[in-house]
Parts: C-alpha cells; structure tokens; sequence
C-alpha cells in the first residue's frame, strides 16, 4: 500500500498518522511489520511517527508513582481534626512534577466524592487550575458548579474562577453560575446593593446551598498588592501578624481574620456559611507557604488538605514550636 502521504490534504494526513500511530502504540506492531503492512519503507515509519509527535497527534507522559506518606497523613488529621489527609511523598520530583502530581491527587479526590447532587463552589489558583485539568470522571453528572466569591481578576485568567468554574462544568456536563463581581467592593453601599441584583444574587442563593468548596491557600504578598488593599496599608501599614489569605480573607498563624476593613468587603457568600460547607478542600504546597496553611487549619477554613511531604512537615513543626 502506498500511502502518497505528500499528495494528502492536512486532514488526510493527520488521520494517517493517527492510524499509524495506534498501530505502533496500541497495538504494539513494530516499525517493521507496519512498513510491511503498508508496503512503505522502515524509514518512513519512524519519520511518520516522529511527525505525529511533532504536531500532537500523539502525546506522551510520563506517569510518575504518586506514592503517598500515610502516617503524616494520619498525624494532620489528628493534630487538626481534619476530614481528610493527602500527603505526596515529593522526593526526587522536580518542582513542577510536584505540582502535577498534586494535582493528580486533587482530581482523584474529587472523583471519588462529586455526585449527581453536588454544589461545587471553586476559588482561584495555579493548584486549582492544575487538580480540574487532570478531571477525568468515569460518568458524566448533572453537578452545579459556580462562585462563592467575586473574581480575583488575577493576571492569567485561565486560573481565576470564572474560567475554572465553566471547565469543570463541561467536563461533567453539568451546569454552571458566575458571580458577575470583582472579588472586593470598597464602597459598602454599592456591595450591598450589588448583591441585591437578581442576577447577583440569584448566584449568592445557590451558593449558600454549597455542599463542597475548592480552594487555594495563598500568602500574603499577592493579596496585598490588589489596589484596595494597597489604598488601606498606606494608612495602616502592613499588618505583622497577617500570614496568608483564602476566600479573600487575611488571617494570622492562629487563624483569626485580622483587624482591617478590607476582611469586610469580600464580595460572595458570608464566611459563616462557608465554614458549614461539608467538604472544603485545600489544595496547597511549598514551604514557604507553611505558616498560611497553618493558619487556614487553625482557622477551620479547610476540613480536607492535599499538600507535599516537605510542606506538611515544615506545617506540623511549626504547629509544636
């Protein structure tokens, strides 16, 4: 068989070398029996497969053991009273294989708990974004899948809420519900009144109804950059004690929220009602970002942590000092 590959349209051509492809890769011929088969030479063949790479016909990954450490686990759940536990074991990963694997570990624990009834509320973040990117749910469900903050309008828009919200959505074939508000309103009349606005607040009704949450854990640095809080600290300097933020809350290692008005004008549902939300999950890692975790298990903003090895140790050493 002669395949006439340069007289193919592109279409054409991508289909031959997806057929081609499987049969190196599925179904294990080798570049041999498939030149014979198709009466081309060997030469060919490893062209052929070397093009399909090239233009994504065929992508290969590298899967990596996501090997877990059980008894730190068990330690943050006892020490914090923690739902659930995922620690991976990190060693000999390469920084960005970690957030991978983390993220692998995400998307398996949501798997295992979305049903068709789920509410699913999602914050922002580069963890989040990689946990939904590696969704692959054996069924599709009928789950809702919305804000319960404003926006964060973050740089990369692909890992603020909006967009994470509308992926995870497709990938279940469920529904979802944008809050259309930035994450913080300085003038208090016009927050209120905002929320009073049927599409806002048709949004805000659902969510109160939340039966799972999603979120990062971050620091402190990017938050205080955001324009209200920067018009705030000019006036009332950094706060000393402020170590992370989650939900667009700034809280100190302990876990309380700190003093500034800013705490207040977080556009979404109240964090009352949050902190009733039956599983909130925490995906977060990186020592430097150990005192915010802390804090966010101190404070009961999380019920579930998925974080690395060398992050939970650093957490729990901390925890005794």
């Amino acid at each position: 068989m002669n395949t006439q590959y340069e007289k193919m349209n592109e279409i054409e051509k991508l289909s031959f070398l997806a057929k081609l492809s499987t049969m190196y890769y599925d179904l294990g011929m080798t570049q041999s029996e498939i030149a014979e088969k198709l009466a081309i030479t060997r030469f060919k063949i490893s062209k052929y497969l070397q093009e399909a790479r090239d233009k994504n016909v065929v992508e290969i990954s590298i899967n990596y053991p996501h090997e877990r450490m059980f008894e730190i686990e068990q330690q943050l759940m006892e020490k914090f009273n923690l739902k659930k536990a995922i620690v991976l074991n990190n060693n000999f990963l390469p920084g960005d294989e970690i957030s991978h694997s983390l993220g692998k570990l995400g998307a398996e624990y949501l798997e295992n708990i979305i049903n068709e009834n789920t509410i699913m509320g999602i914050l922002w973040g580069k963890s989040i974004s990689c946990a939904i990117k590696q969704l692959k749910p054996k069924q599709k469900l009928p789950i809702t899948v919305l804000q319960v903050r404003g926006a964060a309008a973050k740089d990369n828009p692909l890992i603020d809420t909006p967009d994470l919200i509308r992926t995870v959505a497709n990938i279940y074939n469920g529904k979802y519900k944008y809050l259309y508000a930035p994450l913080y309103i300085d003038n208090d009349y016009a927050r209120k009144s905002l929320s009073q606005e049927p599409v806002i607040n048709d949004t805000l009704f659902l969510a109160n109804k939340s039966n799972l949450v999603l979120t990062g854990i971050g620091t402190t640095d990017a938050v205080f950059a955001s324009s209200l809080w920067s018009k705030y600290l000019m006036h009332d300097f950094k706060p000393k004690n402020a170590v992370g933020c989650i939900y667009g809350h700034v809280f100190d290692i302990s876990g309380k929220l700190i003093d500034s008005p800013v705490n207040e004008k977080v556009v979404g549902i109240d964090l009352t009602t949050l902190l009733n939300v039956e599983e909130r999950i925490g995906i977060a890692s990186g020592k430097f970002k150990s005192e915010a975790i802390l804090g966010a298990l101190r404070g009961k903003f999380i019920n579930v942590l998925i974080t690395d090895e060398d992050t939970a140790s650093k957490i729990i050493n901390l925890s005794e000092n």
